[in-house]
């Protein structure tokens, strides 16, 4: 009896994607079913090396973690070190004024000398500045 691929990770306690991509792949072979709106892997050999892989995948990864956590008990692995990145602030100062809005909207150059800027109002000409 054909098994959904849903049913079948739930069977197999894997993740529906990893059928989802083996089906995709070509490595599990599966027929749509247009009735069910899902996917029916056949029992065949395609399931148990499917099976197999899954078995050495879930191994492998036990191997490494019991590894991971030994080095770690013993002292040899320790946890990454954070990059220290240096902060730059980078203050730049503005180098127009709009007064007015929309199509009143007038631009004016302002010009810097040390910490003051002075510039002049583009509809009445009154002197400003802007620290």
């Amino acid at each position: 009896m054909p098994l959904t691929a849903n049913a079948l990770a739930k069977k197999l306690s894997c993740a529906w994607v990893t059928v989802r991509r083996a089906i995709a792949k070509g490595e599990l072979k599966a027929v749509w079913d247009s009735d069910r709106r899902a996917w029916l892997v056949e029992d065949g050999r395609e399931l148990t090396l499917f099976r197999a892989r899954l078995d050495y995948l879930r191994q492998v990864r036990q191997q490494r973690r019991e590894r991971l956590k030994a080095l770690w008990k013993s002292g040899r692995l320790k946890p990454r070190k954070q990059r220290k990145v240096a902060v730059q602030v980078v203050m730049k100062r503005p180098t127009v004024v709009i007064s007015g809005q929309g199509s009143f909207a007038r631009t004016v150059g302002i010009v810097w000398q040390d910490n003051e800027g002075s510039f002049c109002c583009p509809s009445c000409a009154a002197p400003l500045k802007v620290r």
